[in-house]
C-alpha cells in the first residue's frame, strides 16, 4: 500500500520543522521545503528516515520566485506520484517601523506570503487526486489591528485568510482548503522577554502555546472530512480581546 505524501513548505524550522515530524511520526512520506536552512533540513530528514523509516524528499527554492511553487510541488510528484496534503508554512515576518518599510520589503512579504501559497494551492489542484487537503499556516495577527511595526506581514497575512476562503470555495468538493492561524507559539529570534509579557498579557489563557497546538490544529484539518474554508484560531483566546 502506498504511503500518503504530505508537503510541507518552510520545513527545515520552527514551526514547519515540527510540521514535518509529526507527519513522519503518522507514516507520511514528506516533501521537506525550505529557502535558505540546507543544513538544518539535511540533518532532519536524515533523523526522521531512520526513526520512521518513511521517505523525506528535501527541495530548496526562494518562494519570492514566481516559479518557484509549481516547482515545489513538481519535485513532490516527480518523487512519490502523489499529493495528499499539502501545508504552507513558509513566511516573511519583518519587524520594521511604518517610516521605514521600502517597496522591497512590501514585494518580499506580498511574494512570500500570499502569492507563494496560491501558486502552490493552483499546482498543487492540479496535482492531488480528490480528498486532496491543503491547509495555509496564517496568523492571528490578521485579524487584529494596532501592529505597524508589522504592516507587511500582518496585511499579507490578513489577504491570506480570505484567499483560504474564496479558494476553498472553488475547489470544493473535491479538494478541502483551511488556514490555522496561531498565536505566540514560538516567538520571534528578536522578541525581547518584555515584550512578550506584554502580548501574553491580552491573552485570555495566560501563556504562550507551542508548536504542538499548531501540529494538532493542523492533523484536525487533515483528518476532519466535512470542514472547508475555515481558520482556526491557535491563539490561547487573544482573538477575542481585539
Amino acid at each position: 500500500m502506498l504511503r500518503r505524501v504530505a508537503l510541507v513548505t518552510g520545513g527545515a524550522r520552527r514551526v514547519g520543522a515540527a510540521l514535518v515530524r509529526s507527519f513522519a511520526e503518522r507514516s507520511y512520506d514528506v516533501v521537506l521545503h525550505h529557502g535558505h536552512s540546507p543544513e538544518a533540513a539535511a540533518e532532519l530528514a536524515a533523523s526522521l528516515e531512520r526513526a520512521h523509516q518513511v521517505r523525506i524528499v528535501v527541495v530548496q527554492e526562494d518562494l519570492a520566485d514566481p516559479t518557484a511553487p509549481a516547482r515545489v510541488v513538481q519535485a513532490a510528484v516527480s518523487a512519490f506520484d502523489r499529493l495528499d496534503v499539502v501545508v504552507s508554512s513558509a513566511s516573511v515576518m519583518e519587524w520594521q517601523a511604518f517610516e521605514t518599510v521600502t517597496p522591497d520589503n512590501w514585494a518580499r512579504a506580498e511574494a512570500v506570503n500570499l502569492r507563494a501559497p496560491f501558486f502552490l494551492m493552483q499546482a498543487a489542484a492540479r496535482a492531488m487526486q480528490d480528498e486532496g487537503v491543503i491547509i495555509q499556516i496564517a496568523d492571528h495577527l490578521a485579524s487584529e489591528t494596532g501592529f505597524p511595526r508589522l504592516m507587511p506581514h500582518q496585511v499579507t497575512k490578513a489577504a491570506l485568510t480570505q484567499l483560504v476562503r474564496v479558494v476553498a470555495d472553488h475547489l470544493a468538493p473535491r479538494i478541502r482548503v483551511n488556514a490555522v492561524a496561531p498565536g505566540l507559539v514560538l516567538a520571534p529570534d528578536d522578541l525581547t522577554a518584555e515584550a512578550a509579557a506584554r502580548f501574553l498579557r491580552d491573552v485570555p489563557l495566560g501563556r504562550s502555546g507551542t508548536p504542538d497546538d499548531v501540529v494538532q490544529a493542523v492533523h484536525y484539518l487533515v483528518d476532519s472530512a466535512y470542514v472547508t474554508g475555515t481558520v482556526l484560531q491557535v491563539d490561547g483566546g487573544r482573538h477575542l480581546r481585539r
